[in-house]
């Protein structure tokens, strides 16, 4: 069984949209799965939305933070409850194009982990100060750490369960969300540190409309990362 999540917060706009459309290439696979919608704290109509496709579809269900926006504390948190031996998350606002499913799906036979990547020939349709931003991010991430990912972000992933709880143990839970967006990447050191098999295989990716990147608030994140290193 797949355990697939979708992260949201605030996506009145988009979320029944993108959820049916997830639900629908799930469908083509012909595998057991639940699809969790986990609502990071939304203070719109996110949730009524949400509320009303858990009540048509028997695969959706939903599950709502009220402290958030945590940008993945909540997310590990949900993992837990999930019933399959494969966990799957990915970005509601769909950069990646589900055709690249069945890569990602098979990979995860395979491997422990399958990360779906924007620096593998594959190209990665952004602003320019986004796709420097990310580049510099990447290549330190690569220089501090000796990490051999080559897309750390990417908000496509895949995971043996037990694998995957294994490492969440190592993480805990950042009660103050100072990591942010940094909790993708250093799972990822732990799971190299682990000697966990990875897969990192190219994917096409577009900047969503909706992005809600913040470079002054991601900057906060840095007296968090510097740390780390020193805890591996």
């Amino acid at each position: 069984m797949i355990s697939l999540f979708v992260p949201c917060y605030n996506e009145e706009k988009r979320l029944e949209h993108n959820i049916l459309k997830i639900y629908a290439a799930f469908l083509e696979f012909h595998t057991p799965f639940e699809l969790i919608i986990v609502d990071d704290g939304s203070i719109d109509t996110t949730g009524k939305i949400a509320k009303n496709l858990i009540k048509k579809y028997n695969e959706i269900h939903y599950q709502y933070f009220n402290n958030g926006p945590s940008r993945r504390e909540n997310l590990a948190k949900a993992f837990r409850t999930a019933h399959g031996d494969i966990i799957v998350f990915m970005d509601l606002d769909l950069s990646v194009d589900l055709s690249y499913l069945p890569i990602l799906l098979e990979s995860i036979k395979t491997y422990d982990i399958a990360i779906g990547s924007r620096y593998k020939g594959k190209h990665a349709q952004r602003t320019f100060f986004r796709r420097v931003v990310s580049i510099f991010y990447n290549l330190f991430m690569r220089f501090y750490f000796g990490s051999n990912i080559e897309d750390h972000q990417c908000g496509f992933k895949a995971f043996k369960t037990e694998k995957l709880f294994l490492l969440l143990n190592k993480l805990g839970y950042d009660s103050t969300f100072k990591r942010g967006w940094f909790w993708d990447a250093e799972l990822l050191f732990y799971a190299q540190k682990s000697g966990y098999s990875i897969n990192e295989f190219p994917v096409g990716w577009h900047e969503g409309k909706q992005s809600t990147f913040d470079l002054k608030r991601e900057l906060k994140m840095l007296p968090y990362i510097l740390r780390l290193r020193w805890r591996l």
